[in-house]
């Protein structure tokens, strides 16, 4: 039951107290009946533009992916470690938003707004590395940087990575089947940020990251396949969900599958949008665009994919998918060689490959009314600040990429999945602010 609808037998004795006696009841109605008459709330004027986007605020949207590092490396010496600076560089570099994990799972958990809970070193992650374990109070930590934010005028993606902490292991496992509890972590995340006034400059709410690869339900997912669910490491997900999958061009999910997940999305969005009318929601896909395009669910508020390099062409010929990825010390001479050859050799086909993508995404949007971004994108999944590894052909195709998503109709980009204050690009204050101010006056 929602809060405003409880009527407990508290609430009972002493609406019948006040009606006994007789006179307060009667005072306020005769109150009422004298006080002016207010007029009903009233809607913005609306545009009937033929470029929805050109009626939304804002127009253009230019994002930086800041997952769960915003958490991960908030503390002395961090990347994060303040965060009022951290909105300014967004600032400087001509970000309009920020998407993160607003740790809904561990939220949900808690046992009070002071808890602190431990988060796990993980010194070799390529995303939110820490060196070691540290205690972390996520509810005050999420309101100082959504707080941060909105003083700087930045908009926020909310979203889940299915993260947790030591307190509170397997979270996506303790929610799997649960829908209600699922909704529920979010409810009080959202309702937390309410009560501060935190809402009002959040974009929207992407609520399964990358579905289904982060997601509770993956292993439900899977199990419709009549093949036993993975057990997956975080890094193993983000591999998934970086592959190409090959084949026909028969579903990758059989009927069995797709049902699941219409009935899943259709659930889980249409209780959000009631609950939460001023607030859009979504799921963000890196896979499966194809199927759930299928589906023809016009629910979604917004249409967030992420559109990567990979194909049997790059993958094939680069070996990605075989890669160790991590921060340690790996050879990957091999590696950088592949990648020069595979661009040398298909590499306008790569470029075509990447402009039929953007025009799927846009064809799909305009068939839904959804205004559409992008907020992981165009290179490979994984790169990293490494002596093997060359960032100027990877900032060479991201930059021509974004301009295709201007041609498309995007409302939101991103320069790549790499905008983060500790990858050694951020430095590079002068490129990011050409290619985001070109993109946002598109």
């Amino acid at each position: 039951m929602h809060p405003t609808q409880r009527f407990n037998r508290r609430d009972f004795l002493q609406a019948a107290t006040l009606a006994a006696a007789g006179t307060v009841l009667d005072v306020s109605a005769r109150a009422a009946d004298t006080a002016p008459a207010q007029e009903p709330p009233r809607p913005l004027p609306l545009k009937f533009d033929s470029d929805l986007r050109e009626s939304l605020t804002p127009r253009r949207v230019t994002n930086a992916m800041w997952d769960f590092s915003w958490l991960t490396q908030h503390y002395p010496g961090g990347a994060f470690e303040d965060f009022d600076r951290a909105a300014a560089e967004l600032v400087e570099r001509g970000f309009t938003t920020v998407r993160i994990d607003a740790y809904p799972l561990v939220i949900g958990a808690l046992q009070g707004e002071e808890e602190t809970v431990v988060l796990p070193a993980d010194p070799l992650a390529n995303w939110g590395m820490s060196d070691r374990d540290r205690e972390h109070t996520i509810v005050q930590e999420l309101l100082a940087f959504m707080g941060a934010m909105k003083r700087a005028g930045i908009s926020v993606i909310l979203s889940s990575w299915g993260r947790d902490c030591k307190e509170y292991p397997e979270r996506n496992k303790a929610l799997a089947g649960n829908r209600a509890g699922f909704r529920g972590c979010w409810e009080r995340t959202l309702d937390l940020l309410g009560s501060h006034a935190l809402l009002d400059h959040v974009l929207y709410v992407d609520l399964d990251q990358e579905f289904p690869y982060f997601s509770p339900y993956g292993a439900e997912l899977t199990g419709l396949a009549r093949k036993p669910a993975a057990e997956r490491s975080p890094a193993e997900a983000m591999e998934e969900a970086g592959r190409f999958e090959q084949g026909m061009t028969r579903m990758a999910w059989n009927p069995a599958q797709m049902a699941f997940v219409s009935d899943l999305f259709t659930e889980m969005i249409t209780h959000f949008q009631s609950r939460y009318p001023r607030l859009r929601f979504t799921y963000s896909l890196t896979s499966f665009h194809k199927e759930v395009r299928a589906m023809g669910l016009q629910l979604f508020d917004v249409l967030e994919l992420h559109l990567w390099i990979h194909t049997p062409r790059f993958d094939n010929r680069t070996g990605f998918n075989s890669l160790v990825k991590d921060r340690g010390e790996r050879d990957y001479r091999d590696y950088a060689g592949r990648v020069a050859a595979a661009l040398d050799t298909v590499g306008p086909m790569l470029a075509q490959e990447m402009r039929n993508r953007c025009a799927f995404a846009q064809a799909w949007a305009g068939e839904i009314a959804a205004p559409l971004i992008t907020t992981e994108a165009w290179g490979p999944w994984w790169h990293m600040d490494h002596p093997d590894l060359d960032w100027g052909w990877l900032r060479d195709w991201c930059e021509h990429c974004m301009v295709l998503a201007a041609e498309h109709r995007f409302w939101g980009v991103t320069p790549w999945n790499y905008s983060h204050p500790y990858w050694k690009n951020w430095s590079d204050i002068d490129w990011y602010r050409k290619v985001n101010n070109r993109f946002l006056a598109s």
